[in-house]
């Protein structure tokens, strides 16, 4: 398919237009104005259009096409805060030309994506104007930023009987060297907080030689949960995780990167006890781990004060793979911290919602997706079979059944959530031809694949 100049000029208008709506979904911001323009866009672009009220920002629903092929695109129109401000080189919600690259906060995640999908839709309908022989579903999210409290519900209410075959994530990556990575999975999440309280107030630290500190309490118990190499100590953790199939395994077995480079590029100067070269791609994709996001309690001023606190919490979050479910986890979080006589300490669940998927990456429809992303940017992608960090697909993969296609512009200096946000402007109009001929190519299937004599026949 050909995309113009012209298709080219008006995708960066469309981009710009959106960036200058600060659509924050932590301040709730300009969320209904954001949704009533995409809605416009999408229809526009001849689908039939929906918003739908979330608990937090609209859902926008277009829909077109008829057959026996399902496509979902789902993207999400909120963006993070632009804080701090300061350190923005431009204004924020001004798409800025700098140096080959679009600044501006949603520029890559997720308006960016969004627009180089819609261009490329409205290239490839330019030239096949007819009745699409699939059906295409685009869901525009309003609250993906902060952690889709009503995405779950909300499809389940609209689409309640909805098969799909493939569901076009919301981004996907593009390394350092320009070649395209293919996100078909993502790991699930456990957030915790844990907290304990030793005494009705702060204490003289002299009290310390008979007195319980909480930090002391807190200390132990999250050493108990784990090991230097870095496998997580609760009993029944690890029991319900099967094997890697063959073809996930000689995915992992080839990392598209090396560990220092890795390291070299995110500074990290010591690594887990056991991970080494041959290794740490596939612990990256395959395996679960635990974290410590932050220890609080006690003073931590200038200067010195002898103080017993009397409260302290901590913050842990679980990278959980598939069949671990996360409410499960959490129950044997708790019954770990009972075991060891950790009873007084406090369990409160943030985050239970968010389950590993990870999707077979044989499916034709990915096979063709990088046969086309290797004629654009002129390399073969790399498929990488879980991101190590998380995201809810778990609806459009267990629910709907549909493949997993993590294609899309977001490259590794987007600065995505902190000042300067960007996208590459080769980059953008490659992934713009690359969206128009998947359609055309998946339009093409469809016919193809309709028209196709029933298995056994003669």
């Amino acid at each position: 398919m050909s995309v113009t100049d012209e298709t080219l000029a008006q995708a960066r208008q469309i981009l710009t237009d959106l960036v200058a709506i600060p659509s924050v979904s932590a301040r709730r911001q300009s969320l209904d104005a954001c949704a009533a323009q995409v809605a416009n866009l999408l229809e526009t672009a001849g689908l039939r259009t929906e918003v739908h009220p979330g608990a937090v920002g609209p859902f926008v629903i277009g829909e077109t096409g008829a057959g026996e092929f399902t496509l979902i695109i789902y993207n999400h129109y909120d963006v993070q805060p632009e804080e701090p401000v300061a350190e923005w080189l431009s204004p924020p919600f001004a798409l800025t030309e700098r140096e080959g690259r679009l600044f501006g906060r949603g520029a890559a995640d997720d308006k960016g994506e969004f627009v180089s999908r819609l261009a490329g839709w409205n290239a490839f309908r330019a030239e096949q104007p007819g009745l699409l022989p699939f059906r295409l579903i685009w869901i525009v999210d309003g609250e993906e930023e902060v952690g889709n409290p009503s995405l779950a519900d909300f499809l389940k209410k609209r689409f309640p009987y909805l098969r799909a075959d493939l569901c076009w994530w919301e981004f996907g990556e593009i390394d350092s060297s320009g070649r395209p990575v293919v996100l078909m999975g993502f790991k699930g999440i456990l957030a915790v907080e844990l907290a304990c309280t030793t005494a009705r107030a702060d204490l003289h630290s002299s009290y310390g030689a008979i007195a319980d500190n909480p930090l002391w309490r807190l200390s132990a118990a999250i050493a108990s949960l784990r090991n230097a190499d870095g496998r997580v100590l609760i009993e029944g953790f690890y029991d319900e995780i099967a094997p890697p199939d063959d073809l996930t395994k000689q995915l992992v077995d080839k990392p598209p990167f090396t560990l220092d480079s890795m390291m070299d590029a995110t500074g990290v100067k010591n690594v887990l006890k056991g991970v080494k070269e041959g290794n740490f791609y596939e612990r990256l994709n395959l395996a679960p781990c635990l974290n410590v996001n932050g220890f609080h309690g006690g003073y931590d001023g200038e200067g010195a004060k002898s103080v017993l606190p009397a409260q302290g919490s901590a913050k842990l979050d679980f990278r959980l793979v598939p069949d671990q479910d996360p409410r499960r986890i959490a129950d044997l979080l708790r019954a770990h911290l009972d075991r060891l006589g950790f009873e007084d300490i406090e369990l409160t669940i943030l985050d239970a919602e968010v389950e590993a998927v990870r999707s077979p990456s044989d499916h034709w429809a990915v096979t063709l997706g990088c046969e086309l992303l290797e004629r654009h940017f002129g390399v073969s992608p790399v498929l990488q079979p879980s991101s190590p960090a998380s995201g809810l697909a778990q609806p459009f993969v267990r629910d709907f059944g549909a493949t997993l296609f993590g294609a899309g512009l977001t490259h590794h200096g987007a600065m995505l959530h902190s000042p300067n946000e960007n996208i590459i402007i080769d980059q953008f109009e490659r992934m713009i031809r690359f969206a128009s001929d998947f359609f055309d190519a998946l339009s093409a299937q469809a016919v193809q694949r309709a028209n196709a004599p029933p298995s056994g026949s003669r």
